[in-house]
């Protein structure tokens, strides 16, 4: 289960709920709800294969989510 708090919430949602579909197969999926101010991610699997898969590509895209976000930003 991944928090997500402090962040744009609505982009976090959109971006997990299309990427929901892909990251659904016979041995697991991912769903993505609100809680409070917060976006949960929660990866279910069958088997430790399947949700080491489903964790490496919440975190994939998260970071790309981030990244990507950050691009107009002026350091």
């Amino acid at each position: 289960m991944f928090t997500v708090e402090g962040f744009d919430k609505d982009l976090i949602i959109k971006s997990f709920k299309t990427l929901e579909r892909e990251m659904r197969f016979s041995r697991g999926f991912v769903s993505v709800d609100v809680v409070g101010d917060a976006v949960v991610i929660t990866a279910c699997a069958r088997d430790i294969t399947s949700l080491r898969s489903l964790i490496n590509g919440v975190t994939k895209s998260l970071y790309l989510i981030f990244k990507a976000a950050g691009l107009g930003e002026v350091d």
